[in-house]
């Protein structure tokens, strides 16, 4: 998990249930309040004011769906005195985690997770191996500024296209995590850390070519992934289905120079560049005062503390 974008609301108690938000995201989050309050027990449905303070970019490759339903969902339960409702819970109010359960531990431990899949179909994918990302490794995200990656019908579309998995491909992509992955975020082995992300990374995306036009599904990051690649930067990977581009870096000066190299590059001003710390915990609940609350969030950038917070 990273530290940026993150998702941050206010939920106060209220009268009627309300949201207030961008045009872009008032409607996702009126719709998870809805499909929260159809499915809590009516003893602790409490109306609320939800103000969603941050909200990370749609169908750009960071989950924001699940991490704005699940937060929803949480800061509902608290303003209710629900006793702790599990994982699996909110995820089923927010109706989050159908396809991966990766999103949902990420919201609840943060880290570099593994999901190991679901044994039965109404259950949540197993967190198989959950360890803390190397703190000073930075990523460098990297997004062309007018292009969407999949999401919605034609996600599931391009799901429903694709052949199964051949079993050669996941034991190629299971040996990778476990045996090289998994390991060097452990050992904090950066180099073989940005080998076995690139490896994995650009295994998936060929598989996944035919839904999404490349190994990348922009060609403007196919040309900064190598790139970036011939200048020695060897972890680079797609996030989800992009497409956005994260590059793994071993400092937060060596991530500042990749950004400010290109971000400074008349001929890279059709794309963003933005330098972002690993998340090693998960979401934070902070009880204030109402009338205090909404400022602090504003004005102190640590009160929140998480990528997914809330009050």
């Amino acid at each position: 998990m990273i530290s940026e974008p993150r998702t941050v609301l206010l939920a106060q108690s209220a009268d009627v249930d309300s949201v207030q938000a961008n045009d872009d995201v008032k409607p996702r989050a009126l719709e998870f309040l809805r499909r929260v309050r159809e499915s809590v027990a009516r003893e602790f449905v409490r109306p609320c004011r939800l103000e969603i303070i941050q909200s990370i970019p749609s169908h750009c490759g960071f989950g924001s769906g699940t991490q704005l339903g699940l937060a929803i969902a949480q800061a509902t339960s608290v303003l209710s005195g629900e006793p702790t409702p599990t994982l699996e819970t909110l995820a089923g109010r927010a109706q989050r985690g159908l396809r991966s359960a990766i999103g949902l531990h990420g919201f609840e431990k943060g880290g570099f997770l593994v999901d190991g899949g679901r044994a039965e179909s109404n259950r949540l994918g197993t967190l198989v191996a959950r360890t803390d990302f190397p703190q000073d490794w930075r990523f460098v995200l990297a997004a062309p500024r007018q292009f969407i990656g999949l999401s919605g019908e034609a996600e599931q579309s391009a799901f429903a296209k694709q052949p199964p998995m051949p079993l050669s491909l996941t034991s190629e992509l299971c040996r990778n995590v476990l045996m090289d992955w998994l390991p060097s975020v452990i050992e904090a082995d950066f180099a073989r850390c940005s080998e076995s992300m690139f490896a994995f990374g650009h295994a998936v995306g060929e598989f996944f070519l035919p839904a999404q036009g490349g190994v990348f599904a922009h060609p403007r990051m196919s040309q900064w992934a190598a790139l970036i690649r011939r200048a020695g930067i060897c972890g680079v990977a797609q996030t989800s289905w992009g497409p956005t581009l994260a590059a793994l870096c071993p400092s937060q000066v060596a991530a500042g120079q990749l950004q400010r190299d290109f971000a400074s590059d008349a001929a890279w001003g059709d794309c963003t560049f933005n330098v972002v710390a690993p998340l090693n915990c998960g979401s934070t609940v902070r009880r204030d005062a109402v009338d205090t609350a909404c400022d602090n969030y504003r004005k102190d950038d640590q009160a929140t503390g998480s990528g997914k917070s809330m009050c």
